[in-house]
């Protein structure tokens, strides 16, 4: 793991509901009196250049939203990353990019400041026990993480440190941001999209519940115990609490590391397989999801036998699916692997991506997003084996397709085409995996077709 730059850090988080109040209020005024200074110098400008006008505001509001989220870290800062993904289909791409850049803008917060969690969360006492180094070897937007030596055995511990005060944040900061978002008129006005807060609401406070966290590591450590191609790190409840998680500090290098790029392909498609298959398997079998693929979540360790394994380090953002969902969203993809037109817009409308009174256009359209989406999948790429020792003579070149910008505009056509009505909201955190899982197969330059392993997991659905 590197560790994070300490240039610059922050002195103190705006976690006061006052200050940080002040700070949103700010920030919502600026949206509403620059939208308004705006349309006032609408009605002196040639219609051809308004919507060269409002694209430049747009930027404008969205870089300054990026800044301010910044230094208020916290929920709404994550919730500006969380809605970078849902960009893709509503935001300018100028703008969806600004809104990415809040993953990397991180500024780590000054040690005094997060001791002073360690103190009370841990007491004096526990804290003896360990030695901490000061310099965080992560930064993000709900906290830090620590490496630490458990000084009676030496065992490597990676703490992970919640940011003062962003848990009694998490309603008021998403209430603002809708409200700047709306001002900025960066969001559609659809009454479908209070669903979409609720879902990420949801998810905010799952992500800064530590106990809940420690509990479904302990899980998936149980799920995968047998399978090698996986490391969960171990918990240790005598250092964790609500707000400090204590996890065994376990080696590992980037996914973006120049040394992956260096493996055989025969490595890197087995590690693209393992990924996959977890993703299926989280889906199809234990319909429990980890539904933020960021880079920044695995690590890979590798082995000088060539059999290399993922670190999975963030299990915050698992968001279980009830079987009701599961079920035909199955089905969806099965008629898709079997380009059954029928069965793709029976289970369209069991999910609620489709409406009887849709359109023949609408429908199809609809089909062709969920054909593109598994074209990887097309008998004629189908490579023998499910490990990825076989790839076979046609495989699927993940890295020379465009795929990902296809599905994107299709994507975006769809939103139009529904009049900006928003999909059901667990398809929103399954797609978030899905793609996230696609642009790291194309990371990887995976060559496999995988319609045989898919295939695997949705046929036993039936």
């Amino acid at each position: 793991m590197k560790k994070s730059s300490n240039q610059d850090p922050l002195e103190k988080i705006k976690s006061s509901g006052i200050s940080r109040g002040l700070s949103l209020l700010q920030l919502t005024l600026s949206s509403g009196s620059s939208l308004m200074g705006l349309k006032v110098g609408d009605l002196f400008v040639a219609k051809d250049k308004r919507k060269k006008r409002f694209d430049t505001f747009l930027s404008k509001q969205v870089l300054q939203l990026v800044q301010e989220l910044g230094a208020l870290k916290g929920s709404i800062m994550k919730a500006g990353q969380m809605l970078s993904v849902y960009g893709e289909h509503f935001l300018p791409p100028e703008i969806n990019e600004i809104l990415r850049s809040l993953q990397s803008k991180g500024r780590p917060v000054v040690w005094s400041e997060m001791y002073r969690v360690l103190e009370q969360q841990l007491g004096d006492e526990k804290l003896q026990e360990l030695e901490i180094d000061p310099v965080p070897i992560g930064a993000a937007s709900l906290g830090q993480v620590y490496r630490a030596t458990w000084k009676k055995n030496g065992a490597q511990l990676a703490l992970k440190v919640q940011y003062p005060g962003v848990d009694q944040s998490i309603d008021s900061d998403l209430q603002a941001l809708k409200k700047i978002l709306s001002l900025s008129q960066l969001l559609p006005t659809h009454a479908g999209f209070d669903a979409l807060f609720q879902e990420v609401r949801m998810l905010l406070h799952y992500e800064v519940d530590y106990k809940r966290e420690l509990q479904t590591i302990c899980t998936y450590r149980d799920w995968l115990a047998d399978d090698p191609r996986f490391i969960v790190p171990q918990v240790y409840p005598e250092f964790s609490s609500a707000r400090v998680l204590a996890m065994s500090y376990e080696e590992g290098i980037e996914v973006e590391d120049p040394s992956i790029q260096t493996l055989s392909q025969e490595r890197r498609n087995r590690l693209a397989i393992s990924a996959m298959d977890l993703m299926f398997r989280e889906m199809f079998v234990w319909k429990t999801v980890q539904t933020d693929p960021h880079f920044g979540n695995f690590r890979i360790r590798l082995q000088e036998d060539g059999t290399d394994r993922w670190v999975l380090l963030d299990f915050g953002a698992v968001r279980k699916f009830p079987a009701r969902y599961i079920e035909p969203f199955s089905q969806l993809i099965r008629g898709s692997l079997h380009t059954d037109v029928e069965e793709i817009i029976k289970a369209g409308m069991t999910l609620g991506f489709l409406q009887a009174e849709d359109s023949e256009a609408v429908m199809q359209l609809f089909c062709e997003i969920c054909l593109t989406a598994v074209e990887a999948f097309e008998p004629c790429y189908e490579s023998p084996s499910l490990d990825g020792s076989d790839a076979g003579k046609n495989p699927y070149r993940w890295e020379k397709n465009d795929l990902l910008p296809r599905l994107t505009k299709l994507a975006k056509d769809a939103i139009f085409a529904f009049r900006l009505r928003p999909p059901p909201r667990e398809a929103l955190f399954l797609d978030r995996k899905m793609m996230g899982t696609y642009t790291l197969l194309v990371k990887l330059g995976l060559k496999f077709g995988p319609r045989k392993l898919l295939l695997s997991y949705v046929e036993r659905e039936k």
